[in-house]
């Protein structure tokens, strides 16, 4: 059973499947720090899990008091402003980087938003080495332990994934609750 001292982290690029992770902890009775700052819309019709304060924490980590025996979701970028005073289990959400950059691109198109300077391929260079660099980051703390989760296997073979992380957080997990909230036909953005 979870440590009601360590802090659950759902993490990865943004548009890796960290919404779906959190919806699937949630069901399955794992206490979520979030709030209603961002509403579900089209590009997440469950809901986004976040919790507006998680965006400052390279300037303020005093709310991670509230985290303890909670799951809450924090973007890989933000991963080492935390301090080493927690315990932290991580899961870490991976998808691949063609369906990360399309559905990124899709979502601000369609808000209206301009996309970055960086081509698709300059894009992807750049979020391989982030990711190589927060893995090391991670396997590297003491306080820290993390199972990575591929979105396409938790979409395409739920129960083998589903099952790693029950045992990852010695959590008893309830397939069909989990079931109930993947949802394959969301998975639009494949290579």
């Amino acid at each position: 059973m979870m440590d009601k001292n360590t802090i659950l982290i759902v993490s990865g690029l943004p548009r890796s499947g960290t919404s779906l992770m959190m919806q699937i902890l949630n069901v399955w009775g794992i206490p979520v720090l979030s709030d209603s700052h961002r509403s579900p819309d089209a590009h997440n019709p469950n809901g986004y899990f976040e919790y507006a304060p998680v965006k400052r924490l390279a300037e303020d980590h005093s709310w991670l008091n509230l985290a303890r025996g909670k799951a809450v979701k924090i973007i890989s970028h933000l991963l080492k402003y935390l301090p080493d005073q927690f315990h932290y289990d991580v899961l870490f959400m991976n998808r691949n980087l063609d369906e990360v950059i399309h559905s990124q691109n899709k979502m601000l198109e369609q808000l209206g938003k301009e996309k970055g300077n960086l081509s698709d391929e300059a894009l992807k260079t750049h979020f391989t080495r982030h990711l190589e660099e927060i893995h090391r980051w991670l396997s590297e703390k003491p306080h820290i332990r993390f199972l990575d989760v591929h979105y396409a296997q938790l979409l395409q073979n739920a129960p083998t994934t589903l099952q790693a992380i029950s045992h990852f957080l010695g959590k008893e997990y309830d397939l069909r609750a989990a079931q109930s909230v993947i949802d394959p036909q969301l998975y639009r953005s494949r290579s």
